[in-house]
């Protein structure tokens, strides 16, 4: 059992800053429990236990629950479906958040577009074996999008949008910093597997992760109720 331990925390050290993330979300959550992202620790959690059964399934392969997972090379359904309920949920925050009619309607069309690429991609690309990185880039573009939306209403109304007791400004800047990098990273570690290799992209990766999340971990901790805009 240590042996399994330590195995996990070299190969998926960044799933620690999860767990971290979920316990600061829910030891501040009477902080926000009452605005739009009072279902954030529902998707961290999710998050959490989605890479454990990533690791599960790529170490133990027989402890999958998926049989026909069993022989595939990364198990990427799982990364798809998450995908699935990470982007939509935050298109429907940022609606929430916009209070322009205008800019709700460039919001719900954004997301239609990026959803309507997970279903296009899965045309030419096995979502069983594969991760639709070309329908995550769009999402991740969309995503982004919204954020400057939400960034562009605070400035037309001259609110400040750098506010560190603000939670939606670190929600907004560890989007940023994570979206923003991660569908380049993809792309090239699915098309150009060898540049992937020789320049330690997975550690990038990972380190984006670990920065996104103590981000998100610093905005629930400096979070004031009164700020939350």
């Amino acid at each position: 059992m240590p042996q399994m331990i330590l195995d996990f925390i070299s190969r998926s050290y960044f799933v620690i800053i999860y767990g971290i993330a979920l316990i600061a979300s829910i030891k501040t959550y009477r902080k926000y429990f009452d605005t739009v992202f009072k279902y954030l620790p529902v998707i961290i959690a999710y998050t959490f236990c989605n890479e454990l059964l990533g690791y599960m399934i790529k170490y133990f392969p027989d402890y999958t629950f998926f049989n026909d997972l069993k022989d595939s090379q990364y198990n990427e359904i799982i990364y798809n479906l998450y995908d699935l309920v990470f982007f939509p949920y935050f298109y429907y925050a940022y609606w929430k958040l916009s209070s322009n009619k205008i800019n709700r309607n460039r919001i719900l069309w954004a997301s239609i577009i990026a959803m309507s690429s997970y279903i296009i991609s899965c045309f030419f690309q096995n979502p069983m074996d594969i991760t639709l990185f070309y329908a995550y880039t769009i999402a991740s573009v969309a995503l982004l999008y919204c954020i400057f939306i939400n960034f562009k209403e605070k400035y037309n109304a001259k609110a400040k949008i750098i506010n560190r007791y603000n939670l939606v400004f670190w929600i907004n800047s560890s989007l940023i910093i994570f979206y923003s990098t991660s569908p380049f990273l993809l792309i090239i570690g699915y098309t150009q597997y060898e540049m992937w290799e020789f320049y330690n992209l997975r550690l990038v990766l990972n380190i984006l992760i670990v920065v996104m999340y103590s981000v998100l971990t610093i905005g629930f901790l400096s979070n004031s109720k009164r700020s939350f805009k």
